[in-house]
């Protein structure tokens, strides 16, 4: 049995996990809709995944889980760049077990993480 959050602070961070998980089962299952040509089911469900991103994302701040924002977009940019390694590793595993779809992906996602570092460095050299 999970034990029961006593301080407000322990029911913030469980409420940011929950949320959190709700954001991506929300969106993997928009992804169904989609492939089964369910183009309002998928719409809600994205609409109500960002409401949950919302939620946690306010969850967050409010706990004061938010630096100096040089330093978070200075973390997330850190963050990106380690991620379009592991996502190619994982392109090569996934490459290497014959599963060429999910490599395909992994390549696809790495290149978005990329893409998200140049925008983070962008905004570290215009703003800060």
């Amino acid at each position: 049995m999970a034990e029961t959050a006593t301080t407000t602070e322990e029911c913030m961070a469980n409420e940011i996990k929950g949320e959190t998980w709700e954001v991506i089962q929300y969106l993997a299952m928009a992804l169904k809709a989609d492939n089964e040509g369910k183009t309002e089911v998928a719409q809600t469900l994205r609409s109500i995944a960002m409401d949950e991103a919302q939620h946690g994302s306010r969850f967050k701040y409010l706990a004061g889980n938010i630096g100096d924002l040089r330093s978070e977009i200075e973390k997330m940019l850190s963050g990106e760049n380690q991620a379009v390694d592991g996502k190619h590793e994982g392109m090569k595993v996934a490459d290497e077990a014959g599963k060429k779809e999910i490599a395909s992906f992994f390549d696809t996602a790495a290149h978005d993480e990329a893409r998200h570092a140049a925008m983070l460095q962008n905004l570290l050299d215009r703003y800060f």
